[in-house]
């Protein structure tokens, strides 16, 4: 009977309404917070780190490198935090792997572990070991899926199938050679190169280096702020760029960051207007009912009698409205992961993140919660 009392002859689209834009903006703000987070782990390493990777113009065909002097000046500079360069290979290297079915010449350089974006157990060498380990380029590993790979009709790829590849790496000099096994634990998105341990390199180049050793062509720096007006105005003066790292990556980030705030904002936006929606629309609901309410509660009904019944309503809403939300935000997430999984950006997960999920539920209790207070204060004046 308090049902029938209280809702009838009352128009539910009002309701149905400010419930659709609630579920539109819950779904804007809890993708464009899934979106943040995979942004996070998608550049960590780029702003984060702060490393980036410079050489000099070529202005000729003339090689140009980093002499002593040069180095020594940089690590001077106080908005450098760390300076190394570069060790490359100064002997031939050859690698063929049989699965894939084709085989290629490399280089390999070498540079602190400190500067590298990943961090495995695995990249290490000691003189005797057998099998090398190699940090790769993710770069790499997209320009075979989508370069040379699709070029030739070949499958595409994934990063864990090739972290479980083993292949042949052939060192060669004039005079010698030795063959090696080698495989991929982990890429980095930080440094264009392929990647092998500093001992190996030194020792490999030791043995069987027939190069005259140069200059470094490549320096790896470190710095608290990639954005230092004074470190830009030294890069220019010794006519240097960056070929790979944090300001890059931290000029994208922030564009990325940008836009998804803009969705948050879009998304909240929308959530309040609905929110207010809500709460005009039960107290408009409680105005024309006010009549019955008095009667009702002259009849014994109590204040969380009538209360209950019209939240009632409000939590069916909303329990709809986040069952939907995850319901499509989930398929997107899947579809949007894998897709990046292939390009081989295997970090991010599947699932949404946890603290999305608490997010969604926290802003349905909050709606809730907030609609119920209207609802029992609106009561309360009509007793």
């Amino acid at each position: 009977m308090l049902k029938i009392v209280l809702w009838r002859n009352k128009n539910p689209w009002q309701i149905w309404g400010a419930s659709i834009g609630v579920f539109i903006g819950l779904l804007l703000l809890l993708f464009a917070l899934q979106v943040y987070f995979d942004i996070q782990i998608l550049v960590h390493g780029a702003r984060d780190s702060n490393v980036l990777i410079l050489n000099k113009k070529l202005r000729t065909s003339t090689e140009r490198g980093f002499t002593v002097q040069d180095i020594d000046e940089m690590r001077k500079k106080p908005f450098f935090n760390s300076v190394e360069p570069f060790e490359s290979n100064r002997y031939e290297v050859w690698a063929d792997m049989d699965r894939l079915g084709f085989s290629t010449m490399l280089f390999f350089q070498s540079i602190s572990d400190t500067f590298l974006d990943v961090k495995s157990k695995d990249f290490k060498w000691e003189p005797g070991d057998t099998i090398i380990p190699v940090i790769m380029s993710n770069d790499y590993l997209t320009l075979y899926n989508f370069g040379f790979g699709a070029g030739q009709g070949l499958p595409k790829i994934t990063a864990d199938f090739l972290t479980t590849l083993q292949f042949d790496i052939i060192i060669s000099s004039k005079s010698k050679k030795q063959k090696f096994k080698g495989f991929i634990c982990g890429f980095t998105q930080n440094i264009n190169s392929i990647l092998v341990p500093k001992p190996f390199m030194e020792y490999a180049n030791t043995e069987f280096g027939f190069q005259k050793q140069k200059d470094p062509n490549q320096v790896a720096i470190s710095t608290d702020n990639p954005y230092n007006k004074n470190m830009v105005k030294f890069l220019e003066e010794k006519d240097l760029e960056i070929s790979r790292g944090g300001l890059i990556g931290g000029e994208l980030k922030s564009a990325l960051f940008l836009l998804v705030s803009l969705v948050l904002m879009i998304g909240a936006i929308i959530i309040g207007l609905s929110l207010l929606v809500f709460v005009l629309n039960f107290q408009l609901l409680i105005a024309q009912s006010s009549a019955d309410i008095k009667l009702l509660l002259e009849l014994g009904y109590k204040q969380q009698s009538i209360t209950a019944n019209l939240s009632k309503r409000l939590i069916f809403i909303f329990i709809i409205i986040a069952v939907l939300v995850f319901a499509i935000l989930y398929p997107i997430k899947q579809f949007m992961t894998r897709g990046l999984i292939v390009e081989g950006y295997d970090k991010l997960s599947l699932f949404v993140n946890p603290i999305v999920v608490i997010a969604g539920l926290s802003f349905c209790l909050l709606f809730v919660w907030i609609n119920f207070l209207v609802i029992s204060q609106n009561v309360k004046k009509l007793a």
